[in-house]
């Protein structure tokens, strides 16, 4: 049912306030392993329960909801995924399976919006406590956030139009997604990810054909001596995560480890003068409020203001479809 401009619509206020049963059943579905099981092998109700070892009347009932929402189809007694359910096995080649698992995990904390919007705080730990003490959850989260950039971050190449190889620091970039992808789009880009030790599996797993070195955004040039000098920087997704203060020092250590006539880019989600659109952009303001302790998103005025403090000058920024911009700029 659609509305006219102007003419409430209590259905569709409904629906939205009912969505978050769909994303309860797939992430629960992931978290008893029934899409790892179901793929390739269909199974009847005793097959499953068999095997997950979860109650008759409870699968029952998320096999219900999950054929409702087109992720299981029946035949019979049997059940199997659907082509979009076989993307939620981890064995799928185009898995998004991690993606779920991550989801899943911020899922229950937005019961806690609340919370946060009374009080400003985050309402779970910080990236580095959650990597230091738990790390299995902390290298899921960045395997998601890599198969995320494999679904959604093919654009940085072109948004960034880097004309020439060179060397790469790609600071607090996790799994090495982005940078991996501008080395591959970039003839003689070598690109190194800098990050907390704990990331080091993840892209050695993911990205073996980058380099990875130690370093932390807290410290005096992120950890790297002095005289050390890069072609490019790379900050992907990086100033959300932080309040502004926080990312003007990000981006004036960024800047002192360029070299003459180096590119600093950044890779994120900017958002309107007025903070409510884009519509995507508006969306994932909220989950900074509720994921990062003082995590926002900002305009392309307040970061060009930043990359000024820190002795650059920004260019225009680039946008495609997505949501997601680049803002570059040369140290003199």
């Amino acid at each position: 049912m659609t509305n006219d401009e102007g003419t409430a619509n209590a259905y569709e206020v409904a629906d939205k306030f009912t969505a978050y049963q769909e994303s309860a059943l797939i992430g629960t579905a992931v978290e008893v392993g029934l899409p790892n099981l179901l793929y390739g092998s269909p199974k009847d109700l005793d097959g499953i329960t068999s095997v997950l070892g979860t109650d008759p009347r409870g699968t029952m009932g998320l096999l219900s909801g999950l054929v409702a929402f087109g992720v299981v189809e029946r035949e019979g007694e049997t059940f199997a995924l659907t082509p979009n359910g076989e993307l939620l096995a981890d064995e799928h080649p185009d898995s998004i399976a991690m993606i779920a698992r991550k989801e899943w995990f911020f899922y229950k904390l937005w019961a806690e919006m609340p919370a946060a919007v009374r009080t400003g705080h985050t309402q779970t730990r910080a990236w580095r406590d959650r990597l230091e003490n738990d790390p299995d959850q902390a290298h899921d989260f960045l395997r998601a956030l890599d198969d995320l950039c494999r679904l959604y971050g093919g654009d940085l190449p072109g948004l960034a139009g880097l004309e020439r190889g060179g060397r790469l620091l790609d600071v607090g970039g996790g799994a090495g997604s982005h940078s991996a992808n501008l080395a591959t789009a970039v003839d003689g880009l070598e690109a190194t990810v800098l990050d907390l030790p704990g990331a080091r599996p993840v892209l050695e797993e993911r990205h073996p054909e980058l380099d990875f070195v130690e370093g932390d955004l807290d410290r005096p040039r992120f950890g790297r001596p002095e005289g050390e000098e890069w072609d490019y920087l790379l900050v992907s997704n990086i100033l959300h995560d932080h309040p502004p203060e926080e990312n003007e020092r990000i981006l004036r250590e960024a800047a002192g480890l360029l070299a003459p006539e180096g590119t600093l880019v950044i890779y994120e989600w900017v958002i309107d003068e007025g903070r409510t659109s884009p519509e995507g952009v508006a969306t994932f303001t909220a989950m900074m409020v509720i994921e990062n302790e003082g995590g926002f998103t900002y305009t392309e005025k307040e970061i060009g203001d930043w990359l000024r403090a820190a002795g650059l000058e920004p260019q225009p920024i680039s946008k495609g479809p997505g949501p997601i911009g680049v803002i570059k700029a040369k140290r003199p």
